[in-house]
């Protein structure tokens, strides 16, 4: 196994401290010490703790979007199935990234406000990120639909999926339910994904007709 860089250890070390002890209660001390390194090599790579939580959460967001595009750019597979391996890969990745986890649950501590405006904005560009791809799944489907409408329909959908996603992220990881429904998790995909194909365009249809 490859020896980590000295920048990614400190990361590593401190997602694991952020993530059981949270941001207040976790030292530049701590890290230093449970990392191995001289708190001056810490300041070297990051010039504080907030700068260190910041950048934690944005590196392992971004290893589960790159990981998740493999799965996006695999047109071996059809649509659904892509997406409910997307959906599975998803939240096995989210249960490894503390740093992320931690965020989640200090930001319902604050009540759902970000700590810190960076962490919002990493937020916010992975939901977009991941809104998109889920519009683009329904544009996907065929259907006779006028494009205006099939707009309407992706962008609904999208926020559907994300919704779902949120209730159930939090659900998993700031709760703390995830080993108990882990399990079942890939029943509770397949539910999701053939119901809303099935019957999203039609609740969609009746919904506008009100």
């Amino acid at each position: 196994m490859a020896k980590l860089k000295t920048g990614d250890k400190i990361r590593q070390v401190a997602a694991e401290l952020f993530h059981k002890y949270g941001f207040e209660k976790t030292s530049m001390d701590d890290i230093a010490h449970l990392a191995h390194k001289a708190k001056r090599s810490i300041y070297y790579h990051f010039g504080n703790k907030e700068e260190l939580y910041c950048t934690s959460v944005r590196q392992e967001l971004e290893n589960i979007q790159s990981q998740l595009q493999l799965v996006v750019q695999d047109d071996t597979q059809k649509v659904l199935p892509r997406l409910k391996q997307y959906l599975l890969l998803r939240v096995e990745l989210m249960a490894d990234a503390k740093a992320v986890i931690a965020a989640m649950k200090d930001r319902q501590l604050a009540a759902n406000t970000y700590r810190f405006e960076e962490l919002g904005r990493i937020y916010n560009s992975f939901a977009a990120w991941e809104h998109t791809l889920f519009r683009n799944v329904w544009f996907a489907k065929p259907t006779d639909e006028p494009e205006t409408v099939v707009e309407q329909q992706a962008t609904a959908f999208a926020d559907m999926l994300q919704i779902t996603l949120n209730g159930l992220t939090h659900s998993f990881f700031v709760e703390g339910k995830y080993e108990e429904y882990k399990n079942s998790y890939a029943l509770l995909v397949n539910l999701i994904v053939n119901s809303v194909f099935q019957n999203f365009t039609q609740l969609y249809q009746n919904q506008n007709q009100q």
